[in-house]
C-alpha cells in the first residue's frame, strides 16, 4: 500500500473513535429577549446564509466525517428536537449521525451537568469512543476545526490517557478588535516538558483587567475527553462546588491528572455569541463565519 494511502486509512480510523458532542442545553441568559422562545443554538446568523449556529455545527462536524454527534439538549430542547428531524427529513447523513442527548433539566446546575448527561446515552457513550466537546453557542471556522482534527490524529496515543485542551497566542490588539475590553476571555497557563505542552490552569477574567499582558493564551472552546476522565468528573459530582467544565479540569490537575495543550494557527477564527452585541458583530465580520 502506498504510503498517502496509509495516512489516509490511519485518518479514517482514527475518525471512527471520534464522537462530537454539541453541548446546547444552555438558557442563554444574556441574550433573554432572542432566548424567550428559541434556544441560542438556533439563532440564524446571517453570515452563515441565514442557518443556525447548531446547523453550522453539525455541517462542520459531517464534512470533518465525523462518526456521531451527539446534540446535549436542555432549555427549550423540544425545539432543538424538532429543528434536527426537519434535518434529518432532508438529509440522509444526518439521520444517520446525530443523536439527541437530553438532560432532563440537568442543565440547571451547570455546563458539567450537561456534559455529563452523555453517559446515560450507553450507545454514544461507550469506552472505544473519544468525545471531542463544542458548545453550541459559538461560531467556529471550519479551518479551525479540521486543524483540530489533525492534531489530534498526530498525537492520538496520547488522547487514550490524557484529554486535551487547545489554545492560540493572541496579542492584546487584534484580541481588543474582535472583543469588548470587558468580554471574559479564558487563558491558558502551560508549561513545556520536552516536546509537549502541558496545561497547569486556566483561569479566567475580563480584557480589560489584561491590559499589562503582551499576548495572551486563548483557550479555544473546544476539548478532547476519553473516557475514563468523563468518568473520573462524574464521581467528582456532588463532591466538589464546581458547575463549569473547566473548572474540574483544574481541580484534576490539582489532583495530578495531566492534561495537554496544543497550539493552533492564529488566524483561525471561532466566535462566541454571547451578548446583543455580539449577535451584531457576527453578521458583520464575515471571516469569523466562514467555511
Amino acid at each position: 500500500m502506498k504510503k498517502g494511502n496509509e495516512l489516509l486509512l490511519q485518518e479514517n480510523n482514527f475518525k471512527e473513535k471520534i464522537s462530537g458532542v454539541i453541548l446546547c442545553a444552555g438558557e442563554g441568559k444574556r441574550l433573554k429577549t432572542i432566548t424567550k422562545n428559541t434556544p441560542k443554538s438556533l439563532i440564524k446568523i446571517e453570515r452563515l446564509e441565514n442557518i443556525s449556529i447548531l446547523h453550522h455545527s453539525i455541517n462542520n462536524l459531517i464534512n470533518l466525517k465525523i462518526k456521531q454527534i451527539g446534540v446535549v439538549i436542555g432549555y427549550l430542547g423540544d425545539s432543538i428536537r424538532e429543528f434536527i428531524l426537519s434535518l434529518e427529513k432532508k438529509n440522509q447523513t444526518i439521520q444517520d449521525k446525530v443523536i439527541i442527548i437530553d438532560t432532563e433539566n440537568q442543565y440547571k446546575f451547570g455546563p458539567l451537568y450537561s456534559l455529563l448527561s452523555i453517559i446515560k446515552n450507553k450507545d454514544f457513550f461507550t469506552s472505544t469512543n473519544y468525545f471531542l466537546v463544542i458548545p453550541g453557542d459559538t461560531i467556529f471556522n471550519y479551518n479551525l476545526l479540521k486543524e483540530v482534527l489533525s492534531i489530534i490524529s498526530n498525537n492520538f496515543d496520547l488522547i487514550q490517557m490524557h484529554p486535551f485542551v487547545f489554545y492560540r497566542i493572541i496579542g492584546l490588539k487584534p484580541i481588543k478588535e474582535l472583543y469588548s475590553i470587558n468580554r471574559i476571555i479564558s487563558n491558558a497557563e502551560i508549561e513545556n516538558i520536552g516536546s509537549k505542552t502541558i496545561l497547569k490552569k486556566i483561569t479566567q477574567g475580563k480584557i480589560k483587567n489584561l491590559l499589562l499582558k503582551n499576548v495572551i493564551n486563548q483557550i479555544i472552546p473546544v476539548t478532547l475527553f476519553n473516557y475514563d476522565f468523563i468518568n473520573e468528573m462524574l464521581n467528582l459530582k456532588g463532591k466538589i462546588p464546581y458547575k463549569t467544565v473547566w473548572e474540574s479540569m483544574n481541580y484534576m490537575i490539582n489532583n495530578g491528572k495531566k492534561i495537554y495543550a496544543f497550539k493552533i494557527k492564529s488566524q483561525h477564527q471561532f466566535y462566541d455569541i454571547d451578548n446583543i452585541n455580539d449577535l451584531k458583530s457576527s453578521k458583520k465580520e464575515d471571516n469569523r463565519c466562514s467555511d
